[in-house]
């Protein structure tokens, strides 16, 4: 690990470190995953939403006859 900079600023330091190919790899990995949760999460939220709109028209027709 290679530190780029250093910077004192208030109460905080930090460090700015090179980015790796390995760090990189991992860094992609890491959000391809996250993304992937959040595309199932939505599908799942509509699929439910739909079974739901589904559900609740089929209880309407059936009142109905």
């Amino acid at each position: 690990m290679e530190i780029v900079k250093k910077h004192n600023s208030g109460d905080f330091v930090w460090k700015r470190i090179k980015l790796t190919s390995t760090r990189k790899a991992n860094a992609k990995k890491h959000l391809h995953r996250v993304w992937q949760k959040k595309v199932v999460n939505k599908f799942k939220l509509t699929f439910d939403s739909l079974s739901h709109l589904e559900l609740s028209c089929k209880l309407r027709i059936h009142k109905h006859q």
